[in-house]
């Protein structure tokens, strides 16, 4: 059984074996992640964003589609609004509040 004192000095060696390792590949890992860079177009300034996605530039409201009044009009997505049940309900088309584009 080894004492603690070979078992320091043991992790001590390995230690700067691992280091010296790390050392003679440091270079050839520089020189492989730069030519990763200039192959896939990547900028020093997107590794620098820290993780931080790039958000996308702000969407235009979706055009009316529908509508009864001022206050009352629908894009055509998402839930129909009360009115738009109430007509459909009705028996009434929806078609005829279609905004002509």
């Amino acid at each position: 059984m080894s004492t603690l004192t070979e078992l320091q000095a043991q992790i001590a060696d390995l230690q700067k074996q691992a280091q010296d390792i790390i050392n003679l590949e440091r270079k050839a890992v520089i020189d492989d992640i730069k030519a990763k860079l200039v192959a896939y177009n990547i900028s020093i300034e997107e590794l620098e964003r820290k993780g931080k996605v790039v958000k996308a530039a702000p969407r235009s409201p979706s055009p009316i589609k529908y509508k009864k009044s001022e206050t009352e009009y629908w894009v055509g997505r998402g839930p129909k609004p009360q009115w738009v049940k109430g007509i459909e309900s009705d028996g009434e088309n929806i078609e005829i509040y279609r905004v002509q584009e």
